[in-house]
């Protein structure tokens, strides 16, 4: 197929301007094109949620759709985005059999690749060098990767980030000449990094970077879009399929009893748990249930108050006891372990370390001093001492409340011993003498 040379005579598009992450497909089959944005991803299967009588799946492209008429479904107005034509592609404004997707739905959001706090206040002017290499980047956009360099020089954090994004959105997949686009580059003197986002949106959506240390993005988590999550109200049924409400005495019935507002009134869903805390706060589930309204393309968040809930008679009992924190304790006593660890023990049960004694050794402990009954110094001969753990290698274990060997000389405290018994001796018999010639005098002069 060949066709005329193209010139492109239209009004210029500034980059800024321009929408990335649009997909466009040809169907063999029916020989059509689709053009379609990244989908949220809030799919919708038949019959699953309230009004969706068919499978639906949203989209967040809102350009070049015409507005059809309610009452007869002719074009009420088209864009000024589908006046052109193109047979050749099978869209234009007079091409009459075009349809449009009315977009719905939550949009999706960005990959974020945030950056930890650079080691260097960015907002001062810093310098980057090639013979570091701090000038140098790794990036992945969406699969898309590449090595960027600025030049080197002097930056501060704004500036460095404007040059990035200028570069980022360069690379240019070698294989299939995909180029990245839309990646916008910040950066943040509050938090002093840097944050850089992905042009398109959606979980297909990721980006990477990789740079110097001393910039906060040596080690940058990836970014990966997301898509908001819908949880719709499904009406549960009976074994025969008839749609479940539930009636002011809360019974289950299959009549729609009276509406509380005009059009609304209390149905069954699938039994589930809730549970609150002691003021009656719903803990569980938290979720905000949505209302997806696909005739007139509206979403509602309910958010329901069940402070007034009460319960019906039916077996209650209490599941479990859980015990966070402890009663006020009194310091009961100390003790030591093995490793020489120091324990309070509190009269609240409770058992905190508060220290631990250190050992000391030596090479020739038969080298040491004593200076005292059980007092000894380090020595040339001995050596220094050696500090460490008990139980570690060389230190033996500490054993609490256990009494020491004697260390006296044994010799010299007998000696000590029997002088001590001989004054006592000496001393009872001085008494006994006395005592004698006490009584022999009163005798006398008696």
């Amino acid at each position: 197929m060949s066709a005329e040379p193209f010139v492109a005579d239209g009004e210029e598009i500034q980059l800024n301007d321009k929408r990335f992450g649009i997909k466009v497909n040809y169907n063999s089959d029916t020989r059509s094109f689709t053009f379609a944005s990244g989908t949220t991803g809030e799919r919708i299967d038949s019959n699953k949620a309230l009004g969706v009588t068919s499978d639906q799946s949203a989209s967040n492209i809102a350009v070049g759709r015409y507005t059809l008429s309610t009452a007869d479904g002719s074009v009420a107005d088209a864009t000024s985005l589908n006046t052109g034509d193109n047979h050749l592609m099978g869209v234009g404004g007079s091409k009459q059999d075009t349809t449009f997707t009315e977009p719905r739905g939550l949009a999706s959001s960005a990959a974020q690749a945030i950056g930890a706090s650079a080691n260097d206040d960015l907002t001062e002017v810093f310098r980057l060098s090639s013979i570091e290499g701090d000038n140098r980047f790794n990036v992945s956009v969406n699969g898309i990767n590449g090595v960027v360099e600025v030049p080197s020089g002097f930056y501060v954090g704004s500036t460095l980030a404007e040059a990035l994004e200028t570069r980022i959105n360069q690379i240019m997949d070698p294989i299939t000449g995909e180029t990245v686009g839309g990646v916008t580059v910040s950066y943040s003197s509050a938090s002093n990094n840097f944050v850089f986002t992905s042009g398109t949106t959606g979980n297909d959506s990721t980006i990477k970077v990789k740079g110097a240390a001393r910039l906060g993005l040596d080690d940058v988590p990836l970014g990966v879009g997301s898509v908001p999550e819908i949880k719709n109200i499904v009406q549960a049924v009976n074994q025969d399929g008839a749609r479940l409400f539930v009636n002011a005495q809360g019974e289950i019935v299959t009549t729609a009893p009276d509406p509380i507002v005009s059009d609304y009134f209390p149905f069954y869903i699938d039994e589930g748990e809730l549970t609150f805390d002691k003021t009656g706060k719903l803990l569980s589930p938290k979720n905000v249930v949505h209302y997806e309204n696909s005739t007139e393309g509206v979403s509602v968040s309910l958010d329901i108050n069940f402070g007034a809930s009460t319960q019906f008679a039916q077996p209650f009992s209490v599941l479990s006891i859980e015990q966070d924190g402890f009663t006020s304790g009194r310091l009961d006593g100390l003790e030591i372990d093995a490793s020489g660890t120091v324990r309070a023990n509190y009269t609240n049960g409770q058992n905190n370390p508060l220290g631990k004694i250190v050992l000391a050794n030596f090479n020739n402990q038969n080298g040491l001093k004593q200076i005292g009954n059980a007092t000894y110094v380090a020595t040339a001969v001995s050596g220094n001492p050696q500090v460490g753990e008990a139980g570690a290698e060389g230190f033996g274990t500490i054993l609490s409340g256990s009494l020491e060997r004697s260390n006296v000389d044994i010799t010299e405290e007998l000696v000590n011993l029997i002088t001590a018994q001989r004054n006592f001796q000496a001393s009872a018999k001085a008494i006994e003498t006395t005592t004698t010639l006490t009584q022999t005098i009163i005798q006398i002069r008696g």
